[in-house]
């Protein structure tokens, strides 16, 4: 009965999520990828991730969340969850989600990410994307009892109309308010307010490592700084709601001054739901930042239009590194407006470049449209007393300079000679008949 036990609950644990008790050092299965961040105690988490199974051979590949009840992911778990892939689906992208993770009361943080039971270099991790569950109702955990303070027991000196006083309750401490699941419109696009743990408020981040800076900035008194240490992508992001149909226009200040950095890009994803949840309608990049440089350069996805069921879009502000060495990009000034549509003529140029129609999700470099149609338009223009030179064309084509004046010219004088010996010939004619006479 135990071992038929046992092997139920293995066959449902690939299957379900499993939730149980490891030791990351004896137990726990070698980390293809992990992140650490502190959690409150009784919220509801989520863990959504992409990957791909490079080489056959796996026999255990998910997503993980292990719990501890120490700060920075010190000591040993105290709780895993995990959501099993398939391992034999190989050279294909999976997208899981862990839902429904509940932080015990007494965990104050969590390592989060992709585990692969043999091999760590056979699976490649694309995304990570870590929140609390906005759907979920989080636990009441019970508030600490604070220790009772003895009171003194009043001497016959004391005053007999006096009455005691009670002693000084603790003092509440302050409520923070929870981060709303989306913004009506982008907060905190200078990065100056910051959590507790000192990360920009309203921002998230998918992979990497997400912190503020006051040595470098465009504009106020901090810039976001973007860390990777592996070769996937990394963004941040914020979620906000936007009307289906509508124009957006999304830019940002971008320093990318390192060589281990490939680009730095803005990305518009857009939602049908109302919390960025879900798969995304459909993207608009802007143009990227490869070369590197010691200032800030602006990046622009000019006029975006949302599709007509979108309710909300995840703005993205991207990192792509070139290997798995570390590297770092800052963000600044980050603006996500309503506008209008795009210029009739900013989108014509654009179309005959080759480049789709000026904001358009098929468009990724929108940066570098505008910035040609900008040059088009400052180009030399053509002086109106001078006349442009026509182009030559084959003979007989019709194009090309007109023949008749070159025959007019070869004409008269070709006409006066002719005129001459006829007059000639009539005097020769009119002498001989007068010698015949």
């Amino acid at each position: 009965m135990l071992l038929a036990g046992l092997g139920a609950a293995l066959i449902l644990g690939g299957l379900t999520a499993v939730r149980g008790h490891a030791s990351p050092a004896a137990e726990e299965p070698p980390w293809v990828e992990q992140h650490v961040e502190d959690v409150a105690g009784g919220q509801i988490y989520r863990l959504d991730g992409c990957f791909t199974v490079t080489t056959s051979g796996l026999t255990n590949v998910a997503l993980r969340i292990a719990w501890y009840t120490e700060r920075n992911g010190y000591g040993s778990s105290f709780l895993v969850d995990d959501t099993p892939a398939n391992p034999n689906l190989v050279g294909y992208e999976q997208c899981l989600s862990l839902l429904g993770a509940a932080a015990h009361c007494s965990v104050r943080s969590a390592r989060f990410g992709v585990i692969a039971g043999e091999d760590t270099t056979a699976v490649t991790v694309s995304s990570l994307q870590f929140s609390i569950d906005p759907a979920a109702t989080p636990a009441a955990c019970p508030t600490p009892t604070p220790p009772v303070t003895p009171t003194a027991t009043a001497t016959s000196r004391a005053t007999p109309s006096a009455t005691p006083r009670p002693p000084p309750g603790p003092t509440p401490t302050p409520q923070v308010a929870a981060e709303p699941a989306s913004f009506p419109s982008l907060v905190n696009g200078g990065f100056e307010e910051l959590r507790g743990d000192g990360t920009p408020y309203g921002w998230h981040k998918v992979g990497g490592e997400m912190a503020t800076t006051s040595s470098l900035h465009s504009g106020g008194g901090r810039a976001a700084a973007l860390t990777s240490r592996t070769g996937s992508t990394k963004w941040l992001f914020q979620t906000i709601s936007v009307r289906g149909g509508s124009h957006y226009r999304l830019r940002a200040m971008a320093r990318k001054d390192d060589p281990a950095a490939r680009e730095a890009l803005l990305r518009v994803s857009w939602y049908a739901s109302a919390d960025g949840s879900g798969g995304q309608l459909s993207t608009a990049d802007s143009q990227p930042l490869e070369a590197d440089s010691p200032r800030f350069a602006p990046l622009d996805t000019g006029a975006v239009q949302a599709p007509a069921e979108a309710r909300s879009a995840r703005v993205r502000l991207l990192l792509r590194p070139l290997s798995g060495s570390p590297a770092t990009v800052y963000f600044d000034d980050v603006l996500f407006q309503r506008t209008g549509p795009p210029s009739a003529a900013a989108a014509t140029a654009a179309s005959e470049m080759g480049t789709g129609a000026a904001g358009g999700p098929s468009s990724p470099r929108i940066g570098s449209t505008r910035q040609e149609v900008a040059g088009m338009r400052a180009g030399p223009s053509v002086l109106a007393n001078v006349r442009e030179p026509r182009a030559e064309g084959p003979p007989g084509s019709g194009g090309g300079r007109p023949l008749w004046p070159v025959l007019l010219a070869l004409g008269v004088p070709a006409a006066g000679l002719a005129l001459m010996a006829g007059h000639a010939w009539r005097s020769r004619l009119a002498g001989g008949n007068k010698r015949h006479l």
